[in-house]
């Protein structure tokens, strides 16, 4: 048993957890319909990701090998939840702030999924982490494309513009 693969996997989990409480929270407190939306897509997703992290801890743990194909995200197609189309027109600064939060979390879990597939020495767990980290990117690259819409249209809604 690795000690410190049973640390990455259970600080990974952690960080899974207060995703998912932040993205449930901001769809909760967000007045935007489609917002609500998109970050409840957004905690399911972090709910998925401790359900693959606690498997790899339990196979870690056990000294088994795990078999990823079932969390591949190859075939797997958007929920297009996250495209212009479902921005919001908002007046309000506060979905602009939660996703700017969003977006630093991301890049943290990209980070850290990274790091940990270069620390780790179990072949399934760096499939794992590199699997995580690259639909981390998926969604910090909607994330930020929609945090950029909504500062323009907030600018907008200002009546001038910083540019």
């Amino acid at each position: 048993m690795d000690n410190n693969e049973i640390k990455i996997l259970k600080t990974a989990i952690l960080n899974e957890i207060e995703g998912e409480k932040f993205y449930k929270r901001a769809a909760q407190d967000t007045r935007d319909q489609d917002a609500s939306k998109a970050f409840l897509a957004m905690a399911a997703d972090e709910r998925r990701h401790q359900e693959m992290l606690r498997e790899m801890l339990t196979h870690v743990m056990s000294g088994t090998q795990m078999m990823l194909d079932k969390f591949s995200l190859k075939g797997t197609p958007s929920p297009q939840i996250f495209t212009a189309t479902h921005v919001m027109e908002t007046e309000n600064a506060m979905e602009i702030s939660v996703f700017h939060i969003a977006i630093m979390m991301e890049k943290a879990s990209i980070d850290y999924y990274r790091s940990a597939a270069e620390q780790t020495k179990t072949p399934e767990a760096k499939e794992l982490y590199l699997s995580l980290a690259d639909w981390e990117v998926t969604h910090l690259d909607s994330m930020e494309k929609i945090y950029d819409t909504l500062t323009e249209n907030w600018w907008d809604h200002q009546s001038y513009s910083p540019s």
